[in-house]
């Protein structure tokens, strides 16, 4: 099998590297089968830069995968396009959705806008997107995969009640369905990259693993949001399913807090990684 490449493009902290810089979003480079995939564009001001840093062309990504519809992972598109030609982007439906944040303390809340702020017919008819829509489980390249709508079964792992979505004039809470990740098949085992993991990374674990049959992961790469615990149960049991995955690579990013971070670390040691803007890895 052709070896995988991975480079984080966005991320809140910068990596080591000459004109390498930080933002608060994500976006990685998979570079696999003669293709250059980008999983999500950061909120635009990073991905220029970070990619003439690394001499990296953003002309040659072949396809684009959106995780979800938050700007700090969808600002970059205007970064990407237009392109020469059409070029192929894979996400859920509700990346379009209006989605908001609840920030402030009770009696003084206000709601913040944090969608995409480019509509699906100025990407398409401005930026030469083509948009495949995806609710389910599916293919996207030789060896790659789109989770689509990932189940939430576990019982520790909860919404964000701060994330909301518009519907008229009223806010309800932003059920995340379009929040998807990608599992990767590489010559040292399945690699699972995730955006923001809202669907709790355990069930994105549990989602791939019932999928595919695998019962062991060699690494997961992304945002866990284990920044936003429900309690200190949830990270315990993210803990034990890692080992229980056996992973041999924990590359955290964006949304996991240090906190996590460093409890993660602690138990895994030489397995953790910060996936920083800037950082790479082999498979």
């Amino acid at each position: 099998m052709e070896k995988t490449k991975i480079t984080i493009m966005c991320e809140n902290r910068a990596g080591a590297g000459i004109g390498i810089i930080g933002e608060h979003g994500f976006s990685a480079l998979i570079e696999k089968n003669n293709e250059k995939i980008l999983m999500d564009t950061g909120q635009g001001l990073g991905l220029k830069a970070n990619a003439t840093a690394l001499k990296i062309n953003l002309s040659d990504i072949n396809k684009i995968v959106l995780s979800h519809g938050h700007f700090d992972h969808t600002g970059g598109l205007a970064d990407l396009m237009p392109q020469k030609e059409k070029i192929d982007v894979y996400a859920h439906p509700d990346i379009f959705a209006p989605k908001y944040a609840r920030h402030g303390n009770e009696g003084e809340k206000k709601e913040v806008f944090i969608g995409t702020r480019f509509s699906q017919e100025y990407l398409e008819s401005n930026m030469n997107a083509k948009f495949h829509f995806k609710k389910e489980f599916s293919k996207i390249s030789n060896d790659i995969f789109f989770s689509g709508v990932i189940p939430r079964q576990t019982d520790f792992e909860r919404q964000d009640k701060r994330l909301l979505v518009k519907e008229g004039q009223s806010f309800i809470q932003d059920p995340l369905h379009d929040d998807a990740s990608l599992l990767i098949e590489t010559s040292s085992g399945p690699v699972i990259l995730t955006g923001c993991a809202h669907s709790g990374i355990v069930n994105i674990m549990n989602h791939f693993s019932k999928k595919t049959g695998y019962k062991s992961f060699h690494a997961v790469i992304g945002g866990t949001h284990l920044g936003f615990l429900n309690s200190d149960k949830q990270l315990e049991k993210t803990m034990d399913a890692f080992a229980q995955y056996d992973l041999k690579l924990i590359a955290v990013s964006h949304c996991t807090g240090n906190e996590a971070a460093a409890v993660c670390y602690n138990r895994f040691k030489d397995k953790f990684a910060f996936a920083n803007a800037g950082w790479s890895a082999r498979f």
